[in-house]
């Protein structure tokens, strides 16, 4: 990268307004080890998460939610979480967030589904959900019809609450979702995210802060393209009103304003 003088002017303006002096300078300059410990500190400084939450703050959001939605989690897991919690992932955007999953195998799957979906509704008080982004069996055409399912199979699914750690800026460039999607990819948990985050949510502009695919789910839409499980969902945001989605798209898709998660365990 090419640094112009005035570029260089200008830095040395903010240094000395914001406190920088002639010796300190000279020091930098002179000493290898200063100048080190001055990027690498300014490099994390950059590093930093803006949306990093405490254990607490985690725990406190999960009890808003259990209670609001009739989850039936037990006080010794709240205290299991509290005792096993990892610490604060590396990385300015990557978080130490939550696996949430109720019942078993294909009706488990629906049955999480809708509990954190309503959970990003009552957390967010825009909110719009494609009428399609359907998670149970379905009528169409005279026959009911699967709509959900997880990448890894359905039998994978099992009554969980535990922590996990995630990567959100993976693939964001990207052929289609497709090549880039796996084992690790982000089902439930995305929708997690959603209500455990707002603010990680309302800041999305597609620009810095990415949406996101949860494309550990595939979605089957009748009727829409010539081959059923082409959708992926997403959370997404309206800039225009800040409405916050629950919606999907084609697994074809390269679109870099959305990212496509990975797991870190």
């Amino acid at each position: 990268m090419n640094v112009f003088i005035d570029q260089m002017v200008e830095f040395k303006d903010r240094f000395f307004r914001f406190g920088g002096s002639m010796p300190l300078f000279l020091n930098l300059l002179g000493d290898d080890e200063l100048m080190k410990f001055m990027v690498e500190a300014v490099n994390q400084k950059l590093d930093v998460n803006p949306f990093e939450q405490t254990v607490e703050e985690q725990i406190a959001a999960l009890r808003v939610q259990n209670v609001a939605g009739n989850w039936g989690i037990s006080e010794d897991v709240f205290e299991r979480l509290a005792q096993t919690a990892p610490a604060w992932p590396k990385g300015k955007d990557a978080y130490r967030s939550l696996r949430i999953r109720f019942g078993e195998g294909d009706d488990g799957v629906a049955l999480t589904f809708e509990r954190h979906a309503d959970a990003v509704k009552r957390v967010h008080t825009k909110f719009w959900r494609w009428d399609l982004l359907l998670s149970a069996k379905t009528p169409y055409n005279g026959e009911d019809v699967e709509r959900l399912r997880l990448l890894n199979g359905n039998h994978t699914h099992h009554a969980t609450v535990e922590w996990v750690t995630i990567d959100f800026s993976a693939n964001r460039k990207r052929t289609d979702i497709t090549s880039v999607r796996g084992s690790k990819s982000l089902a439930d948990e995305g929708l997690v995210l959603a209500w455990l985050f707002p603010k990680r949510v309302k800041a999305i502009d597609y620009n810095k802060w990415s949406a996101w695919y949860c494309a550990g789910y595939e979605l089957n839409v009748p009727g829409d393209g010539d081959e059923p499980w082409q959708d992926v969902p997403c959370v997404d945001r309206l800039l225009d009103d800040g409405t916050t989605n629950l919606s999907a798209d084609w697994r074809s898709t390269d679109r870099s304003g959305y990212s496509v998660p990975l797991l870190r365990e």
